[in-house]
């Protein structure tokens, strides 16, 4: 159980787009201000867009189950996260809510979590025994994917293979690409997300192969039609995964709203938390 449980971070994930040549029909019989743009004409200028972007809010709500077969057990989990982040050098600060339990009531974990980088320090904050811990730079690999997942610039960059399986569609206030996919062509993707997360848990002592086979997975993106930010990024994904022998079937839902650009100047670490954090 110890394995699968960090394991769940590693499948925490995040998805984009790409381009294409067709334009966008409206959601519905209400839509009023229509465009000609092309999804590669959006693609394009939201890259350019989230390229340039030097700070972001975003609000996460993860919900997880997972069946481990071989422990005879099903495990939900439920993260609820408000971070703010300053692109370069990178700075973030995340705060919320954890929950994890099993179906048969033999675990029934819920914790706050908090979390401060500003470039050079690390800060945690540990829920269950109530205590800031200052961790070492080794972890930093877990909060740059942490981080990663809150650039629209990374949601932006990852789905260019798989741009012409997307439908393309707008409302007044935004261009809206939705995609419900399955099969093989999606698995090279997701390995790759997972195995960034992997590499940085084996850093920290925890070398785990973790193989993934997708069977179901849809994507919500909504780029605002003025700014051309990234404001949405919904995945909802059913996969089989297998590690050391073991395997388990997980369905995530993430929803990721991004807000607030260019709107973080500096994260300030308080220093009641520097005072009272036991080194790692």
């Amino acid at each position: 159980m110890k394995k699968w449980k960090m394991l769940l971070a590693a499948t925490t994930m995040t998805f984009a787009l790409a381009a294409c040549n067709d334009t966008a029909t409206p959601a519905n019989k209400e839509v009023k201000e229509t465009t000609d743009m092309t999804l590669e004409e959006v693609y394009n200028k939201s890259m350019e867009v989230s390229e340039e972007l030097k700070s972001v809010s975003a609000k996460v709500n993860l919900h997880q189950k997972m069946n481990i077969p071989s422990e005879e057990a099903n495990v939900e989990l439920k993260a609820d996260m408000d971070m703010d982040v300053v692109i370069e050098p990178m700075q973030m600060h995340q705060k919320g809510t954890t929950s994890m339990k099993t179906e048969d009531g033999s675990m029934d974990e819920s914790m706050e979590t908090e979390m401060y980088f500003n470039g050079t320090e690390f800060y945690m904050y540990e829920g269950t025994g109530k205590q800031w811990m200052k961790l070492p730079t080794d972890a930093l690999g877990d909060v740059m994917a942490q981080t990663n997942s809150a650039n629209p610039a990374s949601s932006l960059a990852e789905l260019e293979d798989y741009i012409k399986d997307f439908k393309f569609e707008q409302d007044d206030k935004n261009y809206i690409l939705t995609l419900d996919a399955s099969g093989d062509k999606f698995n090279e993707l997701v390995q790759a997300q997972i195995d960034e997360t992997l590499q940085s848990m084996a850093q920290a002592g925890e070398d785990v192969q973790l193989d993934v086979k997708i069977n179901s997975i849809s994507y919500l993106i909504h780029i605002d039609k003025e700014s051309f930010q990234t404001t949405k990024v919904d995945v909802t994904v059913d996969m089989d995964m297998e590690a050391e022998g073991e395997s388990i079937n997980m369905n995530q839902d993430m929803k990721t709203d991004f807000s607030n650009f260019n709107g973080v100047e500096k994260i300030e670490i308080p220093q009641e938390v520097i005072d009272s954090a036991i080194t790692i």
